[in-house]
């Protein structure tokens, strides 16, 4: 008989499992390059678990650390940080808004091997104020992408740009705003950033020196999401 791996199984291998506590959250850098993994939701109606605060004791399975917003059977998130029988998630909406909320790991299945790295890059790809463009250019892919960050009125923008080819599943470049290079050979004052394939999502990380005050193209992506371009 043929069994599908549980999230919980794939978890058991590299993930940094914390004691839970009243300050458990859920946020940036809880899904990175070297934990996220797609998964996949199996309940019918799964909704999101609440980070903790001062006044509650979430994640856990109370009705008061239960969100509004759910997960219906067969919607894909990415995974990171798991606490105790709960794991960091993140969602793009189809308004191109990220998602970060605990999911109980009893409600998730590890999606296939060919959704764990996929090798599909190509195509617009949207969060937020942030848009990544890969495209093919010969037999290597042309990246470009904007990265914005708002408050009020003051806005600070970031750009980057590399033609480069993925390497272990991995695009991976540096640049000093004209030239790309290989990531390694980045300066120390150069835009550093690496990208990964997870299920429908495209995971970055950046070294925040790819724009102005704040700017940062460090999140989780998601083609046919957001605003018409």
């Amino acid at each position: 008989m043929h069994m599908k791996p549980t999230l919980s199984a794939c978890l058991a291998f590299g993930a940094f499992i914390l004691p839970l506590a009243a300050n458990a959250s859920c946020g940036w850098g809880d899904i990175n390059l070297r934990n996220a993994q797609a998964a996949v939701v199996t309940p019918a109606k799964q909704h999101f678990v609440m980070h903790a605060d001062a006044t509650n004791h979430c994640p856990s399975d109370s009705k008061q650390c239960q969100t509004k917003a759910y997960l219906v059977k067969g919607d894909v998130v990415v995974t990171g940080t798991k606490e105790g029988d709960y794991v960091c998630s993140g969602y793009v909406t189809a308004g191109g808004n990220l998602m970060l909320e605990w999911l109980p790991v009893a409600a998730l299945e590890a999606a296939p091997a060919d959704q764990q790295k996929p090798a599909d890059w190509t195509g617009k790809w949207h969060v937020y104020g942030n848009d990544i463009e890969i495209a093919p250019k010969g037999d290597a892919l042309a990246v470009d992408g904007d990265a914005t960050w708002q408050m009020g009125d003051n806005v600070h923008v970031g750009e980057v740009h590399g033609v480069v080819k993925p390497v272990n599943d991995q695009i991976a470049f540096a640049t000093d705003g004209e030239n790309a290079v290989p990531f390694a050979q980045g300066g120390p004052d150069d835009c550093a950033i690496k990208m990964i394939r997870r299920g429908p999502y495209l995971v970055v990380e950046d070294n925040y020196k790819c724009g102005g005050l704040n700017v940062s193209f460090t999140a989780v992506y998601k083609r046919g999401v957001g605003k018409k371009r």
